[in-house]
């Protein structure tokens, strides 16, 4: 489901796309809060952003104003931050590492690169002037996060404040901590448990 909400933002902008990349994005991230053993801090909080984000993005999807385009930005990057919160919270109660626990790991982190992603789009929106140079069509937000996050650094688009600049390095940082620290120590635990037993 992430992947093709994602490609959904690559064909061309009109209602019914956003329309529809919207309820993507509200199922996935209800079905993510709604798994067993999820927090109920998390998933209350994870249900109301995306309550909040559904009724919002629908609302301001009709306003044409930047102020209500950022801030409906900046909804989503909250509830794809609570879903990734709710994947990590599930991923560390499972008692023995397999695919379904490596494959959490790499959602988590796909969901990174989208959390970013909207907060770029957001911050375009709401501040004065270019937050990003070099952006020619709205899904560019997400693509230049993404070539953040893996440190790829094209160049096409780079940062155009001195904010941009350091959330740019605040996400290579904790994609490659993410990366190299939670996710290979999953591939590497394949099989075993997470947790040592520590009675024995």
């Amino acid at each position: 489901m992430i992947l093709v909400g994602y490609l959904l933002t690559g064909v061309e902008a009109s209602r019914f796309i956003t329309a529809v990349n919207t309820v993507l994005w509200v199922a996935l991230l209800l079905i993510t809060l709604w798994a067993p053993g999820v927090p109920a801090r998390v998933r209350r909080i994870g249900v109301m952003a995306t309550a909040v984000l559904l009724v919002t993005s629908v609302s301001l999807g009709f306003l044409s104003t930047d102020a209500a385009q950022g801030w409906r930005f900046l909804l989503l990057a909250l509830a794809q931050m609570a879903a990734m919160i709710a994947i990590v919270s599930r991923i560390i109660q499972h008692e023995e590492v397999g695919l379904q626990t490596v494959m959490g790991g790499v959602a988590a982190y796909a969901l990174i690169g989208f959390f970013m992603g909207a907060i770029y789009n957001g911050a375009d929106f709401l501040i004065t002037g270019a937050f990003l140079n070099g952006v020619v069509d709205p899904a560019d937000y997400t693509y230049f996060s993404f070539v953040t996050l893996t440190t790829v650094g094209f160049g096409d688009i780079t940062a155009a404040t001195e904010l941009a600049k350091r959330l740019v390095v605040v996400e290579a940082f904790a994609g490659q901590v993410f990366i190299i620290v939670f996710v290979a120590r999953l591939v590497s635990l394949w099989g075993h448990p997470i947790r040592a037993d520590r009675t024995g």
